[in-house]
């Protein structure tokens, strides 16, 4: 489960919001919208518009879109300091008229020399951009418009500000202004000015009495001073702190907590992230959601003290507000119970599943007594997914519960969760892909993109698990094609787990067919995508094992090593597992027999209600036959067998087709070693069209090179032209061989191809072919040096 959908949810918050105020960066805001309609009223009434060097322009419809843009954007972002707000209207990143650029120069300049009363001037002729010209026109701005709101606002604000607060405002936009110009600390004679302004423009943040403006302005006659306030002691004409509203700080919360859990590249990073949640606390030190925004940003890099410190003071603030409020009993309730699942959520995001357990107790117990349906369901959700026993029990009861409240997202992934332990568990696939069907309908009604995506991931991992790797490859093509832009939500793009799995997916399967260089572009791609964990460990995972195939080919046993080493960090039994194939591979079997019975054991310990994956088990089982096939003589291929016949059953019970293929291709290599080509011809048939059709090529390689071989053996003792045939059929064969196994980088196995060829041609008497075979047998031999005493006999 993400962690957006660990729900915040610890009833009525009660926000200590902060005032909105007239600050320096709101009067520049409005003054770059007023300068942009005057010009749009100029090119309304025909007026040709003229640059300072008399060439003409116009307002065009990109100019408008862009300036639209930007507005939205300063009046949701926190003030700016005016060298910020000059970046951005240089930047080129809006096109933006010049005229309109240098106007707003002029402007700023004309209000820093004239004093308050071009701040009044200001805000009066603001009202006249709402005001409709004549009858037949529509006003510049219209009044319920974003920018008219936002002027509205201004103008409200502005009248109830006192005389003195104004001439505050004044000397706080002068600094601004000044700040922008000079960049450089205040002066010493400037610095009683600066203070007076600052606190100016604290005490009209603070007060919310109305003062009138004759009476203000006679206190002033009078002599009568304003009152003292705090001011800043550092030296700089800086603030201490950004000027987050309300409005802008829940705007803020909201969009960075979807983009980590939509779009994480287009969030903040970390550090950034961290730094303007420090920024909005210290505006809104009581916002408890500043706290949990902090928490999900811990999440994202596995800080596990910065989490539950985050997530503890969330709860500590929104206790105090609840108190603050005098809520009743059950509102405060309510909040327990969310607290104790949202510190469940956390354990279980980091591992620690005893921890979570007796969190999610509590939630568990709380919910039951105030019988809270929906809460006892999430917690329910989240129990399923950290228990083993009566798992099966616990998704249909979720599924069943889910759908009587209409809590459709919980539905869906309680439909997805148990496809996953069917699949896992043996279950028929049209059966798991009919309850996947069930899930994509509820996605589409309710447009749940996260769910939507996981649902084609996990299509692709079930295809992958029965071994059908051209569908699987096609589910993940859908998905990444897949238009999962939301404009309700603001989401342009989705990519969440899903996403991710569906590239690490593709790039798997272009690794198996020896496209190491399309591989590593995607892995590459992926990165960039998902920096962080947890859907980082996809990509890392599958990082690995490229090198690790790569390495194994090449023959460069210390960096196939460091791939397994590295991979032992996100997946210990894939790590064993490898680790034996590279300890096979540089002929080391009594090493390599030491890991395969760790695996074996750890099954064998295994309850039958605990969901493994059995795929890994009959590759383990493979393989321990493939070690005692190489350790013995003759004798011990029944030895062998009885592994094979296991991990054939094993691979049948659970519907793993592939898998059961290249078992069988196993046992028909057996066959081949008693004497048997005949029975070993009949396996092959059976098996290997499922290889050729989806097969990476170096599975394909060795089907066709034990295809060759068998051919050959069963033409022994057979009549001169029979056997020449068959050796010239082989021959073919084996040229289909050495392109799959050159494709895949694998020159040992090359060699061996070479080395089979070279026999061949010299026993149908093709001297020169079979001295080609040798020369590219050298060369491939001084390039890449390795042993074939035993490769031969390997399937």
């Amino acid at each position: 489960m993400a962690a957006a959908k660990d729900i915040l949810n610890f009833g009525v918050i009660q926000r200590k919001s902060n005032t909105d105020s007239v600050t320096p960066h709101k009067l520049a805001v409005v003054l770059l919208i007023r300068e942009f309609c005057v010009l749009k009223a100029k090119a309304r009434t025909d007026q040709l518009l003229k640059y300072e060097d008399g060439s003409f322009f116009s307002v065009e419809p990109q100019h408008r879109r862009d300036f639209c843009m930007l507005v939205l954007k300063l009046i949701q972002c926190p003030d700016l300091e005016l060298s910020e707000l000059r970046g951005i209207l240089s930047s080129g990143e809006y096109a933006l008229l010049t005229a309109h650029i240098q106007n707003f120069e002029k402007k700023l300049l004309e209000a820093h020399q004239r004093g308050v009363a071009s701040i009044l001037d200001l805000i009066q002729s603001l009202g006249r951009l709402m005001v409709e010209p004549s009858h037949m026109a529509p006003p510049i701005v219209h009044k319920s418009s974003v920018i008219g709101l936002y002027i509205r606002r201004i103008m409200v604000l502005f009248d109830k500000l006192s005389f003195s607060q104004v001439v505050g405002i004044y000397q706080a936009f002068k600094l601004y202004y000044e700040r922008s110009v000079f960049k450089q600390p205040v002066a010493a004679d400037t610095a009683e000015e600066s203070e007076k302004a600052e606190s100016d423009m604290e005490f009209s943040l603070c007060v919310n009495e109305k003062v009138s403006v004759s009476e203000d302005a006679s206190r002033q006659m009078s002599g009568q001073e304003l009152p003292s306030l705090s001011v800043h002691k550092s030296g700089s004409m800086h603030p201490e702190r950004v000027c987050w509203s309300r409005r802008q700080a829940e705007l803020f919360i909201a969009q960075q907590a979807s983009l980590m859990q939509t779009n994480e590249m287009a969030a903040l990073s970390p550090p950034e992230l961290q730094e303007r949640i420090r920024e909005l606390l210290q505006a809104n030190p009581e916002y408890a959601e500043a706290h949990y925004l902090s928490y999900l940003n811990c999440l994202r890099v596995k800080e596990f003290c910065g989490a539950i410190d985050s997530l503890f003071h969330c709860f500590d603030r929104n206790s105090l507000s609840l108190d603050n409020k005098g809520n009743n009993q059950e509102e405060k309730s309510r909040a327990f119970r969310y607290a104790a699942l949202n510190l469940a959520v956390l354990h279980a995001q980091f591992g620690h599943k005893k921890e979570a357990l007796c969190a999610l107790k509590e939630a568990i117990m709380t919910a039951h007594k105030a019988n809270d349906s929906v809460c006892l369901q999430h917690a329910l959700a989240w129990l399923y997914k950290l228990s083993d026993e009566n798992k099966e029990i616990l998704i249909e009861r979720s599924i069943s519960k889910s759908s009587d409240l209409n809590l459709s997202y919980l539905t869906s992934l309680g439909i997805q969760s148990f496809a996953q332990y069917a699949g896992v568990k043996g279950g028929k696939p049209a059966l798991v892909f009919d309850l996947l069907m069930k899930s994509d309908v509820l996605n589409c009604q309710h447009s749940m993109i996260d769910l939507m995506t996981n649902g084609y991931a996990q299509k692709a991992a079930l295809w992958c698990l029965c071994g059908k790797t051209e569908m699987s490859t096609l589910s993940s093509q859908l998905l990444l094609h897949l238009n999962t832009a939301n404009p309700t939500q603001g989401v342009q793009s989705y990519n969440g787990e899903g996403t991710c799995q569906a590239i690490c997916n593709v790039a798997n399967i272009l690794m198996e067919q020896g496209e190491f260089h399309f591989a590593t572009v995607l892995l590459l791609n992926a990165r960039e995508r998902f920096p962080h964990e947890p859907v980082s460990h996809a990509w890392m995972f599958s990082e690995q094992i490229l090198n690790f195939t790569k390495a194994l080919h090449h023959g460069k046993w210390q960096e196939a090593e460091q791939a397994v080493a590295r991979l032992a960090a996100i997946n210990k039994w894939e790590s064993q597992l490898r680790r034996a194939e590279l300890f096979v591979a540089m002929g080391d079997y009594p090493g390599a027999a030491a890991y395969v019975h760790d695996i074996l054991d750890y099954f064998r310990h295994r309850s039958e209600a605990e969901s493994v994956c059995p795929s890994l088990r009959v590759r383990a089982l493979i393989l321990a036959a493939e070690l005692q096939s190489c350790c013995g003589s003759s004798t011990s291929a029944p030895a062998g067998s009885i592994s094979l016949l296991t991990a054939l059953a094993l691979a049948q019970l659970h519907y793993l087709d592939y898998l059961a293929a290249l078992v069988a291709l196993h046992l028909a290599n057996l066959q081949l070693q008693m004497g048997l080509p005949s029975q070993a011809l009949k396996l092959i048939d059976q098996s290997l069209l499922l290889i050729l059709s989806h097969g990476g090529s170096y599975d394909q390689g060795r089907a066709l090179l034990l295809f060759a071989k068998c051919k050959v053996a069963a033409v022994t003792g057979q009549p001169d032209e029979v056997r020449k045939k068959a050796l010239t059929e082989a021959i073919h064969i084996l040229n289909k061989v050495k392109i799959s196994f050159e494709k895949t980088e694998s020159y040992s196995r090359v060699k061996d191809v070479l080395y089979l060829e070279a026999l061949l041609y010299n026993e149908i008497g093709c001297v020169s072919e079979r001295k080609r075979c040798a020369l590219e047998f050298r060369q491939l031999d001084e390039q890449y040096p390795t042993k074939i005493t035993t490769l031969l006999t390997h399937l």
